[in-house]
């Protein structure tokens, strides 16, 4: 048993499967069989859609059923839709068997109606993220701004204040910087980046600022760290990760950093990192740097738990 707990917040392992492979044991960066080599593990669990490639609402619904069967096909995985159901996970006395949040990346999902929302909140969905490369009815993104101005748009802000009620997590990686302090300005809980590094040590437009990050902390959020080598800045090690880690932490925000993989959805890992397997190697380097047992579990899960806690709905809503 690896002696961690774990929340990681992004991967796309469950639309990169080809056909014939599972969740259970795909031969993937992510399987189900390495996260329940943790005493606790609760992946995020992702559907992609852009609208410049997909047919987003045939494919999320694809998608949702075939989630669906992975979770009946899964013995023993836990699914949370609750705050009752996450602290029930994390506060059992017991080992746990591993658990899934499901998200969807790409805010055109959810480009038809508020309705739509309402509908894929209904099928379990917990998190969105707002943005992926290509702009949509909610905002503009890193990549593409739109052409009537940067940042959402009303329709977004609507969306923004649905999920919200709803009790839906509010993702901010890939959107644009001014769609980021747009969402802050709107959302009255806690938001996530839930894969984005520092730009300051890597100068990608996928990364957060120093001023976002410090904004981040404000709103009282947290980013995952994103292991693509593009927006680490290197490829060397998984010192790269902890890199971003310790720059974040410096900024104060040792209580604002997560784990975000990105684990299938990325061509290329740091040396030292094959996988879910690998993430124990960050937090056994941390304590190493002397960070305290406590900082390491607010990294690998307490940060997130913490916001997931305050945004998602009781059993009773």
């Amino acid at each position: 048993m690896i002696p961690y707990s774990v929340i990681d917040a992004h991967c796309d392992t469950l639309t990169m499967l080809e056909p014939g492979q599972h969740l259970l044991d795909c031969p993937k960066h992510y399987n189900v069989q390495k996260q329940s080599e943790y005493i606790r593990f609760l992946q995020v669990m992702d559907l992609w859609v852009d609208k410049g490639e997909h047919s987003v609402d045939a494919r999320v619904d694809q998608y949702i059923d075939f989630y669906a069967q992975e979770v009946a096909r899964t013995p023993g995985i836990q699914t949370i839709l609750t705050r009752d159901d996450l602290v029930r996970y994390f506060t059992h006395p017991a080992p746990q068997n591993p658990a899934w949040l499901l998200g969807i990346e790409g805010g055109e999902c959810v480009d038809a109606s508020l309705e739509r929302l309402q509908e894929l909140f209904r099928c379990g969905v917990r998190l969105i993220t707002l943005t992926w490369n290509t702009p949509n009815r909610i905002s503009d993104t890193n990549v593409v701004q739109r052409p009537e101005g940067p940042g959402l748009t009303a329709y977004g802000r609507e969306v923004v204040r649905e999920m919200n009620r709803l009790g839906v997590i509010v993702d901010v990686s890939h959107i644009s910087d001014a769609g980021f302090y747009d969402v802050l300005e709107i959302s009255s809980k806690p938001i996530v980046a839930s894969h984005s590094n520092a730009r300051k040590l890597c100068g990608h437009s996928r990364n957060l600022t120093d001023d976002m990050f410090k904004a981040l902390v404000q709103n009282g959020g947290v980013t995952g760290m994103n292991f693509c080598t593009e927006f680490l800045g290197g490829s060397e090690d998984l010192e790269q990760i902890v890199r971003h880690i310790e720059y974040f932490a410096a900024l104060g925000g040792i209580k604002n950093i997560g784990m975000g993989s990105d684990f299938d959805g990325i061509d290329e890992l740091p040396g030292g990192v094959k996988g879910t397997e690998s993430l124990y190697r960050i937090f056994d380097r941390l304590l190493q740097l002397n960070y305290t047992d406590q900082q390491v579990d607010d990294i690998a899960w307490r940060n997130f738990y913490r916001v997931f806690s305050d945004v998602l709905p009781s059993a009773e809503e």
